[in-house]
């Protein structure tokens, strides 16, 4: 695997590819790419990669009562410390 900055990186590409498919309404992608940016950025210490992941479950709301978004959303608090 990657290793530091470049972990970061892809990492933090992934959630912004993954919100773009998010915007585009499409929920299923948008969320896939959201759960390899967590994969990934659980292995690094960033504030901003962890603020990546913030503004994607912030942007999430319309979707909030879906169960993938709960499980994705309940990933990241428990994964990366990401409070809702």
């Amino acid at each position: 695997m990657l290793s530091g900055v470049f972990t970061r990186s892809v990492g933090m590409r992934l959630a912004i590819v993954g919100s773009a498919h998010r915007q585009a309404r499409n929920l299923d992608q948008g969320l896939e790419l959201g759960n390899r940016s967590m994969d990934i950025l659980a292995r690094v210490q960033s504030s901003r990669a962890r603020d990546y992941v913030r503004e994607f479950n912030t942007a999430l709301g319309p979707w909030r009562r879906e169960p993938a978004v709960r499980e994705f959303i309940h990933c990241t608090r428990t994964e990366l410390g990401i409070a809702a």
